[in-house]
Parts: structure tokens; sequence; C-alpha cells
């Protein structure tokens, strides 16, 4: 009678999801090196920006499990929404580089995304479509940690800054994810305080440029604040004014994160264009190196020994499984 009854548990538990839905001891593992920066002196984290894409397309669920399994901390991916208001994972304005369709994502719906697959890195189609947040987030939910940058702008960013945390409250998942912005700290809690979520519940990672506007007390606030763990430091060159707040924030114990640019073709990066003229993307000539301040295409961050030595202790990279094996010669990647 005892054995039956257990066995009525366990297919319970299992139907309901529990074991399925079972925290990975790595994620836990990677949460505790995030919240404990003083503990984890010898080490760098590793964010794979859109997943792994040199296999897979970017923001797929390929991508995001090969990242998994290539051993990087954090899954990175953009949202944006439709013009039907659907949110989804994607990083451009516009569906023409990564996808079988044309035009702006904000102008199209989600029919019609839906209908399309996503390119490989060399331009061939996948099988792989668009993926809606929601879908995103079913597929990583007690994976992985997730960083998620909402890429719309204005007061549209805090209304999807909105929609994404009550999504990640529904399920389950503030424990789980970091959300990227540029709020000011007073403006973030208010936008919190509406939607009934903490600093206790999630990561928030402030982004700070030398233009910020008052950049002084919008970092200073954050380094002041309790539950913030990270903040991403965006520095191109070595001569950049926010590096002088790198020092700071590294003795605050907060994990200074910077993305790495990889290029997609020997000439340079496959971008939209500045201003966004056309949908059409180009071929940006990005030269890696700290030379001319004027020119922004003189940007350091491609040299990932230039990162580190300014200051980067988390890193948001194109190619993790490249950086992990970089780091691990250093020393860096110490558990």
């Amino acid at each position: 009678m005892k054995f039956k009854l257990l066995l009525q548990l366990s297919l319970l538990l299992i139907s309901s999801g529990f074991y399925a839905n079972a925290q990975s001891p790595s994620l836990l593992k990677v949460l505790d090196i995030i919240k404990h920066r003083e503990k984890y002196e010898e080490y760098v984290l590793v964010s794979a920006h859109r997943g792994y894409w040199s296999t897979y397309p970017e923001n797929s669920e390929e991508a995001y499990r090969m990242a998994i399994e290539l051993g990087a901390d954090i899954i990175e991916m953009d949202v944006r929404v439709t013009a039907d208001d659907v949110m989804v994972v994607f990083h451009d304005a516009c569906l023409d580089r990564i996808t079988t369709g044309y035009g702006r994502l904000r102008e199209a719906n989600w029919s019609y995304v839906n209908s399309l697959n996503l390119r490989n890195e060399d331009g061939s189609v996948s099988q792989y479509p668009m993926l809606s947040l929601t879908d995103a987030l079913d597929y990583l939910k007690d994976k992985a940690v997730i960083a998620l940058d909402i890429k719309e702008g204005g007061k549209l960013f805090n209304e999807t800054m909105k929609r994404v945390l009550t999504l990640l409250k529904e399920k389950n998942m503030l424990y789980q994810s970091i959300v990227k912005g540029k709020l000011t700290l007073q403006n973030l809690q208010a936008l919190l305080k509406e939607v009934n979520v903490t600093l206790d519940d999630f990561i928030y990672t402030p982004i700070a440029f030398s233009t910020t506007p008052n950049l002084d007390s919008y970092i200073m606030d954050f380094v002041g604040q309790k539950n913030i763990y990270a903040m991403e430091l965006v520095y191109k060159q070595s001569k950049d004014p926010i590096l002088r707040y790198v020092p700071i924030v590294d003795a605050a114990k907060i994990w200074v994160g910077q993305y790495s640019f990889w290029p997609e073709l020997g000439d340079g990066v496959i971008a939209e264009k500045i201003p966004l003229t056309d949908t059409d993307p180009i071929v940006r000539p990005y030269d890696f190196q700290d030379k001319d301040p004027n020119n922004f295409l003189d940007d350091g961050r491609g040299n990932w020994e230039w990162l580190l030595g300014n200051g980067a202790t988390y890193v948001i990279t194109d190619r993790s499984e490249l950086l992990i094996e970089f780091l691990e010669k250093l020393g860096f990647r110490h558990k």
C-alpha cells in the first residue's frame, strides 16, 4: 500500500513537470558566481551573444542549446515587438539580414514573421523559425541564466520591460534572469513598483556610455545600491572617459560587462545602416584597433586582451567556445 502511494505520488510529480523543471546545478552555480564576485576573483563571465550562432541561426533554440553545451555562463537574447505587439527574440530592427523576409520588424505582424525562416551565418536558409519570447523562455526555463536585451527605445522600452518582467514572473523565471537597461535608478524603481517586482527578484544590469546624461550620479547611484551585481560600461578606446569608473565598479565587487565584436566577414561586420535609411544590411569595416578617437570604426572591443586589460570581467561574445578556451589558458575560469 505504501509503495503504491509512493508510485502514485511520483507519477503525479512527473506529470506536473516537477522533475522536468528542476533547476540545473550549473545554473545555480552561475547564479552563485554572479552574486558573489568577491569569491571569484580569478573568473571572467562569458555570455553567449544571441546564443552560439557559428553553427545555428542566432537567437534560435539550437543556438541556445549549443551555447549551454559549450559552457557559456549566460545566454543573451534580444527582445523586440511586432506590429501587433507580440514580443519576439530578434536583434535587428529589420528582417532582411537574418530571415527570409523583408522590411522592418516593428511594421510586420506576428502571422507574417512566424511564417519566415531564420538564415544561418553564411546566408543559407535554415529550418528554424523566429521565436516568440514566450517560446524562448519555455525552452530555457531552469536551464541557464538568461540576459534579456530589450532593443526598443523610449516609452516602448518601458512598456516592453514591464511586459518582460510580468512574463518572467508568471513563468517563475525571474530568479534566473538578467534584464539590461539604461534607466536611472529612480526611474527603474518606479517601473518595478508598477509590476510589483524588486531588485531582490531578478538581476538588473545598468548600461552606461561616456555620453550617458549625468554619468557620475547615474553610475554611483547603482554602485551604492544593494543587489546590483553587474554593470555594462561601454568603452571602445583607451581614452574613453568611462574607463575611470571601471576601478570604482570593480572595487564594489560588481562585474564589469563589455561586448566583444566578431566580424562575420574578412571585410568587417554585417550590420544595419546608421541612420536606418533602408532595410538593406551593409558590411561595416570595423578596424579593431585603438587608434583614432575621432573614428568610431576604430573599436578595440574585438581584441580580448585589450578588453581584459581595460578591466572587463564579464564578456558578451559571439564566439563563446573560443573565448572560454582563451580564458582557460589565462587561468580566468576557476570556479
